[in-house]
């Protein structure tokens, strides 16, 4: 079974670059631009890491972390000092079932509280992801037909997670772009872009979390 998947691996690299050399002759012989001109790679991790809104959006979430760690911090201290003081108190009496039930209430309240405001985080989390990346896409699309070129593609990092055979083997099926020249990795250009677009607009809040 693992040689039978090694064998197709490498007989689809080899197909791979047979159709990319034959396009390359083609495009030669018509007299068309190499593949400098027409093809181009971006390294969308880079991209992200480097573009001033993510780096801004990080700021605001670290902000945002630290405000609820402080909250999740004095609500704790409350249900400890009520828990002190239901310790003290003698099982018989009267206020002891009164502050148990005040107990149950405030921790009720309090996991409530973290399971929101986790919903929310993610929320945010996930809907800025995919805005930045569309922000991506769109600066990719606009450069491309700038530039002239008629194919971008996903530029990405092999780099195992671990040792586990299945995982190795998703990650290389997921890895499309084998090789790519410098002169064809256009990263740099789509992040200048996108950090000078978002430059010339007013700064505003991107955490919506109450």
């Amino acid at each position: 079974m693992g040689r039978t998947w090694w064998v197709g691996l490498v007989t689809g690299a080899a197909t791979g670059l047979v159709v990319l050399g034959f396009a390359q002759s083609l495009r030669a012989q018509v007299g068309g631009a190499g593949p400098t001109g027409r093809i181009a790679c971006v390294d969308v991790v880079q991209v992200f890491n480097e573009f001033q809104r993510q780096k801004d959006l990080t700021e605001e979430m670290r902000e945002l972390q630290d405000r609820l760690n402080e909250e999740n911090k004095q609500r704790r201290q409350k249900i400890d000092a009520l828990q002190a003081e239901i310790d003290k108190l003698d099982p018989d009496d009267p206020a002891y079932v009164t502050r148990m039930r005040e107990m149950l209430a405030m921790q009720i309240d309090y996991k409530n509280w973290v399971d929101l405001k986790q919903a929310d985080m993610s929320r945010e989390v996930g809907v800025w992801s995919v805005r930045i990346y569309r922000e991506i896409l769109k600066a990719v699309e606009e450069l491309a037909r700038r530039d002239g070129y008629d194919l971008v593609l996903y530029r990405g990092q092999f780099e195992p997670v671990s040792m586990d055979p299945e995982q190795i083997k998703e990650q290389i099926r997921s890895n499309h772009l084998l090789y790519a020249s410098p002169s064809v990795d256009i990263t740099q250009v789509v992040t200048d872009k996108l950090n000078r677009d978002y430059r010339a607009q007013p700064r505003v809040k991107m955490m919506l979390v109450p």
